[in-house]
């Protein structure tokens, strides 16, 4: 996998990176959303954008901004990930706006009912969040856990809420896990 492409997006948060390959969407760098102001690097100069990395950027951007957007349409490119992983990653990226399932619900999903903690594993190495909804991705008992983008769990909370997930208490979660079946 050889990324030949990068594109920029602003958000209210800053600034975040698109990167791609031929085959598709690579890595999605998220600006810091625990913090406001806060402006990643400047992409390097021997890339250039393509009309994919354009694309996407455009789409993370009017996420960011509070629109519903869905990400089915755009390539990605997990060459890289094992198929365990991948597996798990697409199974994840084919839950709508505004659901969430838990880790054991995705283990099921991938035919290995015992292997929720390999489930957060590939989550945690998810190259693609937001694409790959990792964020709505929750514990069986509707706690928040675990989110490697920057901000960690209060962003995970954030990127929901503004998806429309109430968190009114844990059973109010618990019952979206079961209707999300």
């Amino acid at each position: 996998m050889t990324e030949s492409y990068r594109s920029m997006f602003s958000t209210s948060f800053g600034v975040g990176v698109v990167r791609a390959s031929e085959q598709g969407i690579t890595r999605v760098g998220l600006p810091d959303l625990g913090q406001t102001g806060v402006i990643c690097q400047k992409a390097a100069p021997e890339y250039s954008s393509s009309s994919l990395t354009a694309y996407a950027s455009e789409l993370l951007q009017r996420y960011f901004a509070g629109e519903r957007i869905e990400f089915t349409d755009i390539p990605v490119d997990l060459s890289g990930v094992t198929a365990f992983r991948r597996n798990a990653l697409n199974i994840i990226r084919g839950i709508p706006y505004g659901a969430i399932r838990s880790y054991g619900q995705i283990a099921v999903e991938c035919g290995s009912p015992h292997a929720a903690r390999a489930v957060g594993g590939a989550m945690a190495s998810n190259p693609v969040p937001v694409i790959i909804p990792c964020h709505r991705i929750v514990g069986r008992n509707g706690c928040l856990t675990g989110f490697s983008a920057p901000g960690g769990e209060s962003v995970k909370m954030m990127l929901l809420k503004m998806e429309g997930v109430e968190f009114t208490g844990l059973l109010a979660i618990q019952k979206k896990l079961v209707m999300n079946r």
